[in-house]
């Protein structure tokens, strides 16, 4: 064999990879989480080495929420990520892999391979209470799993809408459901602030045709319940109590007879929510069966609230000289890094870590300075004029901007491709990969290079802005991406972000920006005083390969290229579909008995005792549900 190169490895790469791993444990890691570097370094060089089966791969997605692109080890923080830098270290680092300014649009973009203008998720976020989501006829990232014959497991956070069992993950693609519904909730406690206020009234016009509907199904002899948190149609005495909380986590699966299991998990309450999630993901590992799996484990860390278990916190009591919030932040990343550690370890200690695929990144970047920009856009639009400023914890410095913000940090996401099934690894790769690539790179995985049909069909597939950057990332091969959308929002109206619609285009090295990236708008360091914007112009360009920091418009200077990247965002208008931000759920296909999966009445866990104080069924307009009887466990 020769020496020279074992599994593509040399002998100066092996240096610096062991260099590396002394640089990375040095004084700060136990000798587990050493041990724990050296057997996926061993692993890596020999995995090559073993006679292949041609086994389809396992693949787990890991969404980190409101991450900073500054705020892993790997690149440069001083917040502890051990296992995350040796994953990313020993893997491939994605330097340019973008995603969406918000949460809601970014996991629609994930799950369908399609830019928010072609799903109607352009103009924002689902809001905690909103009763609208993700299209039926979309075809999503699951359900592609599920055609090629994988096991499919969704953890952690939803955010694409919740209203009907339809919207949820059991019916969209995903053999088991552990998580929450909404956009956030308190990491101990899982609940969730939906104080009737926040309602339109087109939102509780939809909920009394749900009730309607309810009382339908009921005169028809059948019993159905919506997926609506626990306790969230209250007495209008109870709704009007402000503050009200709701919890939100839950259990979805389907038993041995094809009946939805709905298991409310308040036991779970006081334990936290970055544990419980590694939990979820460990048991699906080592309960996984025969076939291999795709999880999508989306973890809330480091998303507000700003709280984590004394002894994290404990590791920055010294190390870190920042405020509460920064150091709880930080530790939150900490708790998420051990449950990626954890999530390894059973990777390894199951003998499929060989065979296992790790893809990490953030929904958009870090949650930083707002509400106080109120710079002016050409033509006299102001963005926000907010009295308050608050600085949030994370940091994307030197990017400009943050979450809700299109400007880099608010766009330009950490993300690392980790697995021995990697050609070329060790590396950084600088080729742009946006977050709806993910959808073509794993079914170009799965069925080797697209020569491999699916199993079956399950619906029809609409146009996809995805491509492949599996050869970019195993090979090292060029990437095929030259251009992608940002975005264009046709509102404006975030909150504490941009309040005019704005769009954004990437095309090679250039980025334009028409009608204000932000705010926030500025560039925002934890450790000093913000840095605030020089004033937002309705047409900006930069050049990001030579300032991805954005801090020189080149738009008066290169009008040929601001007209032929105008044009192609022309071009990206005229597929946009209407937005369906607060767009109320059309209950049409439930009104026409068209339900996916009614409960099974003969069940006697699912009897009438849902509905309660109901004694005869025309008096079904006020009823309220109790789900302290409502939690469908096994028998």
């Amino acid at each position: 064999m020769n020496d020279e190169v074992i599994s593509g490895v040399s002998p100066d790469k092996l240096n610096v990879r062991v260099k590396l791993a002394t640089q990375v444990f040095g004084r700060r890691l136990t000798s587990t989480k050493m041990i724990l570097y050296l057997i996926i370094l061993i692993l890596t060089i020999v995995s090559p080495l073993i006679s292949s089966h041609h086994q389809s791969p396992n693949i787990i997605f890991i969404f980190a929420d409101d991450l900073g692109n500054a705020d892993v080890g790997y690149m440069g923080s001083e917040i502890l990520t051990p296992n995350i830098d040796t994953l990313a270290h020993s893997g491939v680092i994605l330097n340019q892999h973008y995603v969406q300014p918000q949460c809601s649009p970014s996991r629609a973009a994930f799950v369908t391979g399609r830019y928010p203008i072609h799903t109607g998720f352009h103009d924002g976020n689902i809001m905690q209470g909103e009763l609208w989501g993700l299209g039926l006829e979309e075809f999503l990232i699951g359900e592609m799993f599920q055609e090629y014959g994988y096991k499919t497991h969704a953890v952690g956070k939803w955010h694409l809408g919740w209203r009907t069992w339809r919207h949820t993950p059991i019916h969209r693609g995903f053999d088991s459901f552990f998580g929450f519904y909404f956009c956030a909730h308190d990491h101990y406690d899982y609940t969730c602030g939906l104080r009737s206020g926040n309602k339109t009234s087109s939102e509780n016009r939809t909920e009394r045709r749900m009730r309607k509907y309810n009382k339908k199904l009921v005169k028809q002899g059948l019993s159905i319940r919506q997926p609506i948190p626990d306790n969230y149609f209250k007495s209008t005495k109870d709704q009007d109590k402000a503050g009200q909380k709701y919890f939100d986590l839950r259990e979805n699966y389907f038993d041995e007879k094809h009946r939805l299991v709905d298991k409310m998990r308040h036991d779970l309450k006081g334990q936290y929510s970055a544990n419980v999630f590694t939990d979820a993901a460990i048991d699906k590992i080592k309960n996984r069966g025969e076939d291999p799996f795709f999880m999508y484990l989306s973890y809330m860390n480091v998303h507000s609230p700003y709280q984590a278990p004394d002894h994290y916190l404990d590791r920055y009591t010294s190390h870190m000289k920042a405020n509460k919030d920064r150091k709880s932040y930080a530790a939150m990343m900490s708790s998420m890094d051990e449950g990626i550690g954890n999530i390894t370890k059973t990777l390894i200690a199951e003998g499929i870590y060989n065979n296992t695929i790790l893809v990490f990144a953030s929904d958009n970047g870090a949650n930083v300075g707002y509400c106080k920009d109120t710079e002016d856009v050409e033509g006299g639009v102001v963005f926000n004029k907010r009295n308050k400023q608050r600085i949030e914890p994370g940091s994307n410095y030197p990017l400009r901007g943050g979450k809700r913000s299109i400007f880099e940090g608010g766009i330009r996401s950490v993300a690392f491709v980790h697995s021995p099934l990697l050609q070329v690894q060790g590396r950084t790769s600088n080729d742009l990969i946006h977050v709806v690539d993910w959808f073509s790179t794993f079914e170009d995985i799965i069925s080797d290079g697209f020569t491999k049909p699916p199993l079956y069909h399950i619906k029809n597939r609409p146009p996809s802005d995805s491509i492949s950057a599996w050869r970019a990332i195993s090979q090292g091969l060029p990437g095929k991406r030259k251009k992608f959308l940002i975005n264009i929002n046709t509102k404006g109206g975030i909150k504490c972000g941009p309040n005019a619609p704005f769009k954004g285009i990437r095309k090679n090295q250039w980025k334009l920006i028409v009608g204000g990236g932000g705010p926030p708008a500025g560039w925002y360091n934890p450790y000093s005083a913000p840095i605030p914007s020089p004033g937002m112009k309705y047409i900006e360009l930069y050049n990001i390969e030579i300032d991805p920091s954005e801090t020189l418009n080149l738009a008066p200077s290169n009008p040929a290229i601001v007209l032929d990247l105008l044009r192609e965002l022309k071009l990206y208008k005229e597929t946009m579909v209407p937005s369906i931000r607060r767009k109320k759920i059309d209950l049409t296909p439930y009104l026409q008995n068209m339900t996916p999966t009614p409960i099974d009445v003969t069940d006697p866990r699912n009897s009438e005792s849902f509905f309660v104080g109901v004694q005869d069924k025309d008096d079904l307009n006020d009823i309220s549900f109790d789900f302290e009887y409502s939690e469908v466990t096994e028998a």
